[in-house]
């Protein structure tokens, strides 16, 4: 199962986003930009997994979400209320609490994968290039309960 990850849209195009979900078995958003793209809801309604951000102040989807997709417990979110900016303690906590083996988040527009007390972090950076760096994403990969997660650019999506 392949899985792709997107955060932080912030206005960019979101063609991109529209190749992953030919390749991909889900696609997921992180928030901020969620207007942009509501309309991949009834598009893909199967394939669409998406929590609101810090900067989606009108909608009222849910901040976080927790999948069970191939035996792997992954816990969505953007990441503002748990104040990821200052580290990654809150998030580790809540996936303790929860059983959680991936956490999936955004806000901070820095693409970064590490594990932590054996949860693994994911943040696919900003699906935008308008922060001066180059727009990434992120590629989960899910098979017979196992995982593992890369950062890709758009062009290799």
């Amino acid at each position: 199962m392949i899985i792709t990850v997107f955060s932080d849209l912030h206005g960019d195009s979101d063609k991109e986003m529209e190749a992953a979900f030919e390749k991909s078995d889900y696609v997921v958003f992180l928030g901020d930009g969620l207007s942009k793209i509501r309309g991949f809801e009834y598009e893909y309604p199967d394939k669409f997994i998406f929590v609101r951000g810090n900067c989606d102040l009108w909608d009222e989807t849910p901040t976080r979400r927790i999948l069970d997709l191939g035996g792997v417990r992954i816990l969505l979110t953007h990441g503002h209320e748990e104040h990821v900016k200052t580290g990654l303690v809150w998030l580790l906590r809540e996936a303790k609490e929860e059983n959680i083996n991936v956490v999936l988040f955004g806000h901070t527009h820095r693409a970064e994968i590490q594990e932590i007390e054996g949860v693994l972090f994911v943040n696919p950076g900003s699906a935008s290039s308008s922060y001066g760096g180059a727009a990434t994403a992120a590629k989960i990969t899910v098979d017979g309960g196992k995982y593992f997660a890369e950062i890709i650019n758009f062009d290799r999506i």
